[in-house]
């Protein structure tokens, strides 16, 4: 995805402009056009852009381009000029394979801990604690950071942290600092200055939706009295005075909106999670 700035003075204030950019990508030639404030994406499913561009005016340094990936890039400009630039490599991700240690909080249905040695669904773990598990969960491995890609040795390279598929809202930290949160795609954040070479903790909190919990609720027996459509004909006697369910249950609805058969939704940290090198050049 691409959004295009006007960062500092606008030489032409007033007057939109246009941005056209040509790529290549997995063999085939793309055109794409934006104009000033418009986000583009380069391809639907694509987690980091091939190519993101900003215009810097104030500075009078031009077009800076940034590119995950070595080649040669042209850019068409709004005056039908063109400027090619060389990006050099190599610029190769890192995988995060794992293990990821994930925590679950207390009073859920989940064990306290797992050990995942690749990243799943929880819909699909063994555990039917974790599979109905549906709140927000911790995921935490160790980062080996290459002197290779750290700043000292890579001038003019960002080191984006790509989560891959998350299901649904991911909140990241690296040795204990918080760095942002994602909750649409892509997932990535730029964590260029939160690295140092040799070993780094990457923690993500992940939160899914109430789904999986709601329908694992619906394999226990019932707590309350409902019509046979599901709404709530009485309001339960354990739940005016303030107990838990007698039957088990850790939800309580007013409606029955899922049932005991219904799919479980994927959750948790899908990825695969990647540390991607973006080298920035001036075009």
């Amino acid at each position: 995805m691409v959004e295009i700035a006007n960062i500092g003075g606008d030489p032409a204030y007033g007057v939109v402009k246009t941005l056209t950019v040509t790529f290549n990508l997995t063999g085939k030639k793309h055109t794409v056009s934006a104009q000033d404030g418009d986000t583009f994406s380069f391809a639907h499913r694509m987690a980091v852009p091939a190519v993101t561009i900003a215009s810097v005016y104030a500075t009078g340094k031009g077009i800076q381009l940034c590119a995950g990936s070595p080649g040669n890039y042209t850019c068409r400009l709004n005056d039908g000029t063109t400027r090619t630039v060389d990006v050099t490599g190599p610029l190769l991700p890192l995988s995060l394979e794992g293990p990821w240690h994930v925590s679950f909080p207390e009073g859920w249905g989940s064990p306290p801990s797992v050990t995942l040695p690749h990243l799943i669904s929880w819909s699909e773990h063994a555990h039917e604690g974790i599979r109905y598990f549906s709140g927000t969960a911790q995921y935490r491995t160790t980062l080996e950071l290459p002197r290779a890609m750290h700043t000292s040795d890579a001038p003019g390279i960002q080191l984006l942290l790509d989560l891959g598929v998350v299901a649904v809202m991911a909140t990241v930290y690296i040795n204990g600092k918080l760095v942002g949160t994602c909750w649409k795609r892509p997932y990535v954040l730029e964590v260029t200055h939160y690295l140092h070479i040799g070993a780094n903790t990457v923690e993500v909190r992940v939160a899914n939706l109430w789904i999986n919990r709601l329908i694992g609720d619906q394999q226990l027996p019932e707590d309350c009295n409902r019509a046979p459509d599901g709404h709530l004909i009485s309001w339960p006697k354990w739940l005016e005075a303030g107990q838990p369910s007698p039957t088990g249950r850790l939800t309580f609805t007013t409606w029955q909106l899922w049932h005991k058969t219904d799919p479980l939704q994927e959750s948790g940290l899908l990825g695969p999670v990647r540390l991607i090198p973006i080298r920035s050049v001036m075009v």
